[in-house]
């Protein structure tokens, strides 16, 4: 007669490093999906004392245009950073 929980102990033994592995990987793929999107610090909004050239541009163009085109400055840093 076979020993059937030698067999069943080696199987758990084999899915629990599976699942390990698993997850693992799932780590590993979650932190550079969210190091290479979400924290990228070459978004122009994120990094500190940055002027963003485009939206002083069309804030300009807004208020050139009397509100026709470009942005509103809902940001409220046009005259403190723009005009510098």
């Amino acid at each position: 007669m076979p020993d059937n929980s030698s067999d069943e102990e080696k199987n758990k033994s084999i899915a629990l490093i599976a699942s390990i592995l698993f997850i693992l990987a799932f780590a590993i793929l979650m932190y550079l999906f969210f190091n290479k999107f979400l924290f990228n610090t070459n978004i122009p909004e994120l990094r500190e004392g940055h002027r963003d050239e485009d939206y002083c541009r069309m804030v300009k163009n807004y208020i050139d245009t009397n509100g026709k085109e470009g942005w509103r400055d809902y940001r409220g840093i046009y005259y403190k950073d723009c005009l510098k």
